[in-house]
């Protein structure tokens, strides 16, 4: 090959690996103004006192739902992360957390407390939103039980966890019949239907206290604060 021709193949070759090298900056520019590079978008956190309630990673994440521009409440609403009173004034339950009567949701976005007249703030891509469950007259420290209704493998739209204030000498059957979604039998001994769901016949429902089976006779096993009691559907 003439070497003038192979002085024109290699300066061919250089320009083209200097415009490659330039878009590669410059789509590494681009991912970086926009917040994504080695970033996996905003996250949540739900908390009780101190203990969190999302375990897995995955669960705080809210990047597929965002971006640039939206407001709190547009990125809560789309994700389904957070129901909202009709008139917009306050957070009924956050994921499958819903809180009784006496507590209200608090939420704070980089360590500021977020009042319902803020929902309209832009959410930043590297944003923090932690919701905290709060006792309405700020009683400290905060005493709860939690009571998990779980359908298990038969209905599996049914997985909600209420959240509600701890009272001394708090029996499991005090708990059950203070749930509007759970229906004792007549004796209060057994739970017939949870959330208008009556088990078949090779079905039932199942007492847990902090994943260990409840006995028979454990309706009346007083509960202490921080313990969970789930209900849990399953096949005989």
């Amino acid at each position: 090959m003439p070497i003038r021709s192979l002085w024109k193949l290699m300066l061919g070759i250089v320009i083209v690996f200097i415009i490659g090298g330039c878009s590669t900056n410059n789509d590494g520019d681009s991912n970086a103004n926009n917040g994504v590079a080695g970033s996996e978008g905003p996250t949540i956190s739900i908390r009780v006192g101190d203990n969190e309630l999302l375990t897995k990673p995955s669960d705080r994440l809210l990047s597929g739902s965002y971006r640039n521009g939206i407001s709190i409440m547009e990125l809560l609403k789309g994700s389904n992360i957070a129901t909202f009173a009709e008139d917009n004034s306050s957070i009924l339950s956050v994921k499958d957390f819903s809180l009784e009567a006496g507590m209200v949701w608090e939420l704070q976005m980089g360590g500021q407390i977020i009042g319902n007249k803020d929902w309209n703030n832009t959410v930043g891509y590297d944003s923090q939103l932690v919701f905290t469950a709060k006792s309405k007259d700020h009683k400290a420290p905060l005493q709860t039980v939690m009571l998990t209704l779980n359908g298990g493998s038969v209905e599996v739209d049914l997985h909600q966890t209420y959240i509600m204030l701890f009272k001394e000498d708090l029996t499991v059957r005090d708990l059950l019949k203070s749930c509007s979604k759970v229906h004792l039998a007549d004796d209060n001994k057994k739970v017939l239907s949870v959330n208008d769901y009556t088990p078949l016949s090779n079905e039932e429902w199942k007492l847990k206290v902090n994943g260990k089976q409840l006995l028979d006779d454990g309706m009346d096993m007083k509960l202490r604060a921080q313990d969970e009691l789930e209900i849990l559907l399953t096949l005989r």
